[in-house]
């Protein structure tokens, strides 16, 4: 007998689960039925990468051509349907499996409304979406060369004892451990480059379903109006999220490459007896000598006379860089450092967003070529370290006009994305929550990376206009005057462009002004959100923290009230983002206009005055919150990880999410990962001889468990001779039970991601899973998951007795959905869940 610990939000130790659950049964065993002996040790698992229904040869490590991977950011190669045309390539079978199978993935889409009782098979030509898309993550990370690995695993072996049935039965507690392929590290970087990933990620997500949505309206025939509807809010939907992720973020990081230049000039040039750049010069003229003599020595040079001879090269080169290394050279070194560290993190960004890299070089030659031809197109000024400032300025305007053009296209986009979204969400529940993720994913997303980038310039802007100076600059782009004159007979004309000089400070200072005049605008659509998830969830949160929220049925009805308006709420978002994006995109293209007459600064500030000061107000408390929630990760990181995991438990949630449904880096692809330990797990209780199995499952874990069984199942139908087939059908020779808590299947992914998960959405079948009992249990306040069975009818919820303690929402022998009382998510396995520890044992004993 063998029970598998399968744990939630990816923040656990290891062996925590499992232990929870051994010190669960053994306080709080039902009835006279005693736990008892438990003993603890480890097991040492090889986990070799589980293979797809599709075969596949490793990628030879090429990097992908340009069009390729410009290909693959637009769209996941899951929605092309060819992704497996590389292995259709081979000779015999495995090119005739390949064919055969590439041709029913086409036809996937269609059978989304199948309600089989077990998962289609290709052969009957009934594939699932939510299996094609794990055979893609498959086959994608065998192509990606991922490698055998090797895990611990806790087992706690333990005997239960039933006196009044008078037996006796070893019971062995084993943990699938997933944690740390899914962890929030405590460290500041880790915690803000997941934070950027998610960022973006979301965006993707939401294009990704409307994807699904579309294929599917394809494949299952539907009328040509709803089909044309499908495909321009797919366009709409990729238009927006790639020209949010490689256009806006490449013009951002320019900005503040470009800003972070000049100050670093600026402290360069800031001491008046100029030691702080002749201390740096010393260091760079004895520094790069020396790392380029050892580099060639390490490298290439083996002969002592070529030693001697880089050795003198050295010593030479150090002196002229310390006699003639002028402002401009450590320019170019500043230059060429920062350029540097900018394409490191591109290729950081790269490992998860295809074409990142690529794109971003031509953002960072577009500014290296920018300062350059504007210093060897005017003469120096007679500073040199304002030669340097001002060609920085000119490649600065040019990534703002950038960032300006953007938000004019995105509100002329936005308004027929919203209206499309409205129309194909009245076609039904599914089609209704596909355009409910595209909004909350792209809102999300863009308005977060918007105020995290004014809530950095708000931050900087002081630093950067100091170092940028007083003396006079010409802008380029912005800030134009105009000069009216008047002839000999009284008609006037333009007779000139006059540009007007100001201190460089001041230019920063309006650009500044005019640039986050707006963000009044995306604060208050993104607190908007923010207060009513709050709203939402707070009894929820309170109940988390075990403090006292009314009864366990307030509790349970006001979340769902809150998940019902959600959809309702978003759109009304949706519609409020259009405006405001139109706002912005106006007001920066009368901004923009000023380089045409009759447009002047009055009638720029009086359009954008109505929001200017809230703006300025706004962004102060933002700027300092920010400063101190990142000293405070910086110092006390860990610690708040250990003491104050709720800090962070919204953030590992997302996490978790995004993880699963990733499908880069393609050698590191967390499904798969997931997967081959949990089967490697489930192949040693085969070989151990276990004839029963029971899962213990909660929150992420019964995600991961479902999709796993549904999957076995669906390889032992349609591949019994591979290693998954096999397993698959081991699983249905013995007796499986599956036991889930705060489940996430129809409360997030049925909802947000209802082509994937339509199995879901029709009330899963126990044959799907391969399994022969399923209890699910759920809280009254869980924010993450609740039923995966619908209530017997809508009033149920009504009912005063729904929500209380051993409710039943379905008891249908095997399948059962059963509340717990008041709480919410974290608390299942506590010493004194009684309850939850008798609905366990009903699945372990005889």
């Amino acid at each position: 007998m063998a029970v598998v610990a399968v744990h939630g939000v990816a923040d656990q130790a290891t062996g925590a689960t499992v232990h929870a659950l051994a010190a669960l049964l053994t306080a709080r065993p039902p009835g006279q039925v005693r736990y008892r002996d438990g003993t603890c040790d480890c097991l040492l698992l090889q986990v070799p990468v589980l293979e797809g229904c599709v075969p596949a040869a490793c990628d030879p490590g090429e990097r992908p051509s340009p069009m390729t991977a410009l290909r693959q950011s637009l769209r996941s190669d899951f929605q092309r349907t060819g992704w497996m045309d590389a292995s259709a390539q081979g000779d015999g079978q495995d090119r005739a499996k390949a064919l055969h199978y590439q041709a029913t993935i086409r036809s996937a889409h269609a059978a989304k409304g199948a309600t089989s009782q077990a998962p289609g098979d290709p052969l009957k030509g009934e594939p699932d979406l939510g299996i094609a898309f794990t055979d893609y993550l498959l086959f994608k990370a065998q192509r990606g060369r991922a490698g055998t690995d090797a895990v611990e695993s806790q087992r706690i072996r333990m005997t239960r004892e039933d006196p009044q049935a008078r037996t006796s039965q070893q019971v062995d507690l084993h943990e699938m451990y997933w944690a740390d392929l899914s962890r929030l590290s405590s460290a500041l970087p880790s915690i803000l480059t997941e934070l950027f990933t998610i960022l973006f990620r979301l965006s993707k997500l939401a294009r990704d379903t409307i994807d699904q949505a579309r294929h599917a309206a394809d494949a299952a025939g539907a009328p040509a109006g709803i089909r044309r509807g499908w495909a321009r809010l797919s366009w709409l939907q990729t238009a927006l999220d790639w020209s949010f992720a490689h256009l806006l973020s490449q013009l951002f990081l320019q900005a503040l490459l470009l800003g972070t230049f000049i100050v670093v000039m600026s402290v360069l040039n800031d001491d008046p007896r100029g030691e702080t750049a002749e201390r740096v010069r010393t260091l760079l003229a004895v520094g790069l000598p020396a790392l380029g003599f050892w580099w060639l020595i390490y490298r290439h040079v083996r002969s002592m006379p070529g030693r001697g001879l880089l050795l003198l090269a050295a010593g030479g080169a150090a002196f002229v860089l310390k006699l003639f290394a002028a402002a401009w050279v450590l320019g170019l070194l500043v230059l060429a450092a920062l350029a540097l560290l900018c394409d490191a993190g591109l290729t950081l960004a790269d490992r998860r967003f295809v074409a990142t890299r690529l794109i971003g070089r031509v953002f960072l030659a577009a500014s290296l070529v920018t300062i350059a031809a504007v210093m060897l197109g005017f003469p120096p000024w007679q500073d040199l370290w304002i030669w340097w400032t001002a060609a920085a300025l000119r490649a600065f305007e040019l990534m703002l006009m950038g960032t300006y053009v953007w938000w004019i296209a995105a509100a002329a986009l936005l308004v027929p994305w919203t209206w499309y979204g409205v129309r194909q969400a009245g076609l039904g529940d599914a089609a209704r929550a596909s355009v409910a993720t595209a909004r909350l994913g792209l809102f999300v997303s863009v308005t977060s990376f918007t105020a995290v980038g004014m809530v950095i310039w708000a931050a900087g802007h002081q630093v950067l206009e100091r170092a940028a100076g007083k003396w006079g600059y010409r802008p380029w782009l912005f800030d134009l005057q105009f000069e009216v004159a008047t002839d000999t007979w009284g008609f006037q004309h333009r007779a000139a462009d006059l540009v007007r000089a100001l201190p460089a400070e001041s230019f920063l200072t309006l650009r500044y002004v005019y640039s986050t005049a707006t963000f009044f605008l995306v604060a208050m659509l993104l607190l908007a959100l923010v207060a009513y998830v709050l709203v939402s969830l707070l009894p929820s949160v309170l109940a988390e923290l075990q403090r006292g929220v009314g009864t366990a049925g307030n509790l349970g009805r006001w979340l769902t009230g809150g998940y019902e308006r959600l959809e309702d709420f978003i759109a009304l978002l949706a519609i409020a983002s259009a405006l405001a994006t139109t706002y912005i995109g106006g007001v920066y293209l009368l901004d923009l206009l000023r380089l045409v007459p009759p447009f002047t600064a009055a009638d720029l500030k009086q359009a954008i005055t109505g929001t200017g000061f809230a703006s300025q107000s706004l962004l102060a408390p933002f700027v300092i919150g920010s400063v101190s929630a990142l000293g405070a990760l910086t110092l006390f990181g860990r610690t708040l990880s250990k003491y104050a995991p709720w800090l962070r438990a919204p953030l590992d949630a997302m996490l978790d999410v995004d993880n699963y449904l990733r499908e880069f880096p393609r050698n590191a692809i967390p499904r798969a990962r997931i997967f081959a330990r949990y089967v490697a797990l489930l192949e040693h209780l085969k070989r151990d001889g276990a004839s029963r199995v029971v899962i213990v499952s909660h929150s992420q874990g019964t995600v991961i468990t479902a999709d796993l069984l549904r999957y076995l199942t669906y390889r032992a139908m349609r591949d019994p001779a591979s290693r998954a087939g096999q397993l698959g059908q081991w699983l249905q020779d013995i007796e499986v039970h599956l036991f889930t808590a705060g489940s996430p299947l129809r409360q997030l992914y049925a909802a947000r991601f209802p082509d994937l998960y339509h199995w879901v959405r029709t009330g899963p079948s126990l044959d799907e899973l391969g399994i022969d009992r399923w209890t699910n249990t759920f809280a009254a306040g869980d924010y993450v998951g609740r039923w995966i069975w619908e209530p017997a009818s809508p009033s149920a919820e009504q009912q005063p007795g729904f929500y209380s303690a051993g409710a039943a929402v379905l008891d249908v022998p095997p399948r059962k959905d059963l509340c717990v009382g008041a709480g919410a998510h974290t608390h299942y396995f506590d010493a004194d869940s009684a309850l939850v520890a008798k609905c366990i044992d009903e699945l372990i004993r005889p």
